[in-house]
C-alpha cells in the first residue's frame, strides 16, 4: 500500500498541501463508505476510469457501488 501511494504523496508533499493516508484491508467499496461513516466525512470524492454501462455492468464499478451504499454524497471525478 505504502509503495502504491509513494507517488501521490510526493504530488502533495510538493505542493505543500495537507493530507493524511489510510491503508484498509476488505471489499473496496463497502471498506471505503464504512471508512468515511466511522471518520464522519461530509463527502467522499474518489475518480472514475469511465469504462462505459456495458463494462460497468459486467465488471461491477467500484464507483457505482460506493454511490449506492453511500450516505454521504460522492463526488467522481474523470
Amino acid at each position: 500500500g505504502d509503495a502504491a501511494l509513494a507517488q501521490a504523496r510526493q504530488k502533495l508533499d510538493a505542493a505543500g498541501l495537507a493530507y493524511s493516508s489510510h491503508i484498509m484491508m476488505g471489499e473496496t467499496a463497502p471498506t471505503l463508505v464504512e471508512f468515511a461513516h466511522d471518520k464522519a466525512c461530509s463527502l467522499i470524492v474518489m475518480g472514475a476510469r469511465g469504462l462505459g454501462s456495458v463494462a460497468g455492468l459486467l465488471m461491477g464499478s467500484v464507483a457505482t457501488k460506493v454511490v449506492k451504499l453511500s450516505t454521504v454524497p460522492v463526488l467522481l471525478v474523470k
